[in-house]
């Protein structure tokens, strides 16, 4: 959720407005991209999702793959939020190094999987479900 949204719920004396906002959420499916798109490690698809930007990656395969990640003919997926869990600034896309960056207060996050590397942020970026439908990787919902 973005800061501006806090502030707005805050403004109207409630907080209905962050519920529609996951509520919106809860019911939209987004075709990101054809699996075929994300040919190597580390292929990035960005898009947007419902209001904020997001990232899909193609990953290595982990030590021990968990149900958070998306594996679909060899490949393993992962997509979250580009918002900064600290005050809400959007990321930037990941460096050669395989991090992203917080340009507002320099917290950094690991591009496979959006956990906290270092820096002021002291949680993930918000993890989106993936499913595979015919071939196009698809997000459907948050992780919970």
């Amino acid at each position: 959720m973005k800061r501006r949204d806090v502030l707005k719920a805050l403004a109207l004396g409630g907080s209905s407005l962050p519920l529609l906002t996951q509520s919106r959420a809860a019911e939209f499916v987004l075709k990101i991209a054809p699996l075929a798109d994300l040919k190597s490690e580390w292929d990035t698809v960005k898009f947007t999702w419902v209001d904020d930007a997001a990232l899909l990656t193609r990953i290595p395969k982990p030590a021990s793959p968990d149900k958070t990640l998306l594996e679909a003919n060899g490949a393993f997926l992962s997509a979250y939020l580009l918002t900064c869990t600290h005050e809400g600034c959007t990321v930037k896309l990941p460096n050669s190094d395989h991090k992203l960056e917080c340009p507002c207060h320099g917290s950094v996050f690991n591009a496979a999987d959006g956990s906290p590397h270092s820096g002021i942020a002291g949680s993930s970026l918000q993890r989106l479900r993936l499913e595979l439908r015919e071939g196009d990787v698809y997000a459907v919902g948050f992780m919970t």
